[in-house]
């Protein structure tokens, strides 16, 4: 793993360390693949290995910084600054050759931004904020804009988010595609795609239960760091760093499990001390003399636990 994301997740709690090594796992071009060949119409008649291969392994960075003034070419960069707009810090961000377009004498590239995103319940539609990001991906593609301006260079740009948690029941086990599409309102006209359809979001939305198709498959296996089925997406074998992500995620993911338990142990012989004490008829105070006796917890601590949890024992 890289040494920047290694100080960085250093510094997190535990969720969070498991949060950075799942996305750490992505910007392996081999666990990328698999998911690229599901949502992007570019490469659905690719191999895996073929994508791998179109992969601009270079253009993978971790620190740089990306701005709509000056253009970057070579490194993509996680962050994207602008002096007018807000900073983007993305969770993987890369380009690749497009196969369609691509050729001995021209190499048209298309630039993917992939986001693990946890909760789908924020205050915000996750389609819009994806919608941002492809924009403001193809705004930093010519950096200033002046007369001279050279529009054809413009590049696709993708904007993938997978969605975990807090997904309602009728949306589980579901991907969307936003993209543009062409409308004749009078007349037809022949417009080659490629010159307008230039923004896509796609929305993975994943489920309680794993739905019977590949995608679903694979992300659920990576998320629960299962070796044997991520095997039947990805030759581990060729790549041994992948192996050794997937060991990390499995040690943190069983840590968090166990540290979860423990925590929810603790708090059940807590709410029992307090109900008990309620059925008692005990006061407040000798709670928390009983709290301190079994829990071997401080007088603050105490009251802390008895002020959280008096409420639920009823």
């Amino acid at each position: 793993m890289n040494e920047e994301i290694i100080q960085l997740i250093d510094t997190m709690d535990g969720r969070q360390k498991y949060d950075a090594m799942c996305k750490a796992f992505f910007r392996y071009r081999e666990a990328i693949a698999p998911i690229l060949k599901e949502v992007v119409a570019e490469f659905k008649d690719c191999t895996n290995d073929e994508i791998i291969a179109l992969i601009d392994a270079d253009s993978i960075s971790l620190s740089d910084t990306v701005s709509d003034l000056p253009l970057r070419i070579k490194d993509a960069g996680t962050e994207m600054t602008s002096p007018t707009d807000k900073t983007i810090y993305y969770d993987c961000r890369f380009k690749a050759k497009n196969p369609k377009l691509s050729n001995e004498m021209i190499c048209i590239m298309l630039h993917i931004n992939f986001e693990v995103h946890n909760d789908y319940n924020v205050r915000y539609p996750i389609t819009k904020r994806g919608t941002y990001y492809v924009a403001r991906e193809i705004s930093s593609q010519l950096g200033i804009l002046t007369e001279t301006t050279d529009y054809n260079r413009l590049e696709k740009a993708y904007s993938i988010w997978v969605c975990n948690e807090n997904i309602p029941e009728k949306l589980q086990n579901t991907v969307t595609r936003y993209h543009f599409l062409k409308e004749d309102l009078i007349g037809y006209t022949d417009e080659p795609i490629e010159n307008y359809d230039l923004m896509e979001v796609v929305i993975i939305r994943r489920g309680n239960k794993t739905a019977d198709c590949d995608i679903f498959k694979y992300l659920n296996a990576v998320f629960a760091s299962d070796k044997e089925n991520i095997q039947k997406y990805i030759d581990m074998d060729r790549n041994p760093q992948i192996r050794e992500e997937v060991d990390k995620m499995s040690g943190m993911g069983q840590t968090i499990y166990d540290r979860g338990i423990e925590k929810g142990i603790e708090q059940g012989i807590m709410q029992g001390i307090i109900k008990m004490g309620h059925d008692l008829n005990l006061s407040d105070s000798e709670i928390i003399k009983q709290l301190q006796a079994q829990l071997g917890t401080s007088l603050q601590k105490a009251q802390e636990y008895l002020d959280k949890f008096g409420g639920q024992t009823g």
